[in-house]
């Protein structure tokens, strides 16, 4: 028994002090059939801008400096359509490792974060960065030239897109595995800069590793950062002593915990029935962001200077009960044994995801846009439209009518695995938009039936991913 519990040490021991470097091109891996300078020019920059949902998108790239460790970067950003002054610029930093990288950009054409950004006059950003040997701690340890590239293509796309303003914008940062170690960075460097952070199974630094050059900064570095809101986030499975990816739950309470012994205004969720996989984690994500724009965005657009919030109207999550209080109405034990919430809402939405992996979506998604009905000669009646994703749940289809007659639907393309249900609107392992190298489906329908008429009343209806069905639209002809 005692030689027993010696190996069990043992082996815990070995795995805490495994690198923490994730290397995710196992989930999805690379696409070898494209040598890397094939890739490197269809991810160039765009020649032009790309209309993409009542938006446009730019790209841009910014080779390494002589001193910069990563291979290459590359940069897309979404904008409104009709957006005056740019608000902020919410970033989606992808992990470590080709699979990760492969679909890094598609962050910023994901139709339920554009419907987020779209709501604060926000832009979209997605990245995809090269690490030389996939050694990604190049990129994400910002000062060894990763914070260089972001700065430098958002001045790029400030240009391009006709919004300096970009440039001086806070930001929402999001990062997945690696991507969490280069939020988190990026906070302690730009805190004054950051709206709020969404780090999914990662913290400052990775585990017992010394990094080649640059090395994360300590927890208690920089005690700007606690008044900036955080929610990080890991999954359930991933928090086993053992597992691959513990370390990336110790990581993330080797600074969560000493700033929440600080009064840091950060929480943690564990996602259960998750692991490594991002799930559904954005339903959190993205109603915490939410808040926070509400929130800490100014009065004044033209301003760039975040607002505080006040502690003590915040709420409190015990991260083993799960049970929310606030601490204005109750006296609670303020440790780090309870996550830090900002108001109800984000307390009710992190209790529901911590306790049943889910949040549930009560309310109709908004009705289709801009319905066009037109004649194809010899085909038959093709009907057009606009939608905005349904920011708590996404879309999961569209109901097309005829004189009053629902005669079809239009839905995504099923994945065994990502989108059983063949969501219009769904993401992967990654978090990223899925379209398995098929083509975004396009808000149209034909009307190839020989009832079909241009005479006839045509309306499109959205259904979210709950099964609730918006007002239908009407089509102009």
């Amino acid at each position: 028994m005692n030689t027993g519990l010696s190996l069990s040490v043992r082996f815990l021991l070995i795995i805490l002090s495994i690198d923490f470097v994730i290397d995710s091109s196992c989930i999805e891996a690379a696409d070898e059939s494209k040598s890397k300078r094939e890739i490197d020019k269809k991810n160039s920059e765009f020649a032009a801008p790309v209309a993409q949902n009542r938006g446009q998108l730019y790209q841009v790239s910014v080779p390494p400096r002589e001193e910069d460790a990563y291979e290459n970067a590359y940069f897309r950003l979404w904008v409104p359509n009709h957006v005056k002054q740019i608000r902020g610029v919410i970033v989606r930093q992808h992990g470590c490792g080709a699979g990760a990288r492969k679909f890094g950009l598609e962050h910023a054409d994901d139709l339920q974060w554009q419907a987020l950004a779209r709501k604060w006059n926000c832009a979209l950003l997605g990245t995809q960065i090269w690490a030389p040997k996939e050694e990604c701690s190049t990129w994400y340890m910002p000062a060894d030239g990763s914070e260089h590239a972001f700065i430098s293509a958002l001045q790029k796309l400030g240009k391009q897109s006709h919004h300096p303003e970009i440039v001086k914008a806070p930001w929402c940062l999001w990062g997945h595995s690696g991507g969490a170690l280069w939020v988190m960075n990026m906070l302690y460097r730009n805190p004054e800069r950051v709206i709020a952070v969404f780090p999914r199974s990662g913290g400052l630094a990775p585990v017992n590793r010394e990094l080649p050059r640059s090395q994360p900064l300590k927890p208690d570095s920089n005690s700007a950062v606690y008044d900036v809101p955080v929610m990080f986030c890991y999954g359930e499975k991933e928090n086993q002593p053992g597992e691959r990816f513990y370390a990336a739950v110790v990581g993330t309470h080797n600074v969560f915990d000493v700033a929440r012994e600080k009064q840091a205004q950060w929480s943690v969720a564990e996602h259960p029935g998750s692991s490594h996989e991002n799930s559904n984690s954005r339903l959190l994500a993205i109603r915490f962001f939410d808040s926070m724009l509400e929130r800490r965005l100014p009065k004044d657009p033209s301003s760039t200077k975040l607002k505080k919030l006040d502690y003590q109207q915040g709420w409190l999550g015990d991260l083993k009960s799960k049970a929310v209080q606030s601490l204005k109405q109750n006296q609670v034990d303020d440790s780090k044994q309870q996550a830090w919430l900002p108001n109800e809402k984000v307390a009710a939405a992190w209790q529901e995801l911590v306790k049943t992996g889910r949040i549930l979506d009560t309310s109709p998604p908004a009705a289709p846009l801009a319905v066009q009905v037109s004649s194809v000669p010899d085909k038959g009646v093709k009907i057009e439209w606009q939608a905005e994703a349904d920011l708590q749940s996404g879309i999961h289809a569209f109901q097309i009518y005829r004189d009053g007659k629902m005669i079809g639907t239009v839905q995504g393309h099923q994945n065994q695995r990502w989108n059983p249900e063949s969501h219009f609107h769904a993401w992967n392992y990654l978090d990223q938009p899925i379209y398995d190298d098929h083509a975004a489906h396009k808000m149209e329908f034909l009307d190839a039936t020989k009832e079909a008429s241009p005479q006839a009343k045509y309306e499109v209806s959205t259904v979210n991913q709950a099964g609730l069905e918006s007002p239908k639209t009407a089509g102009n002809k």
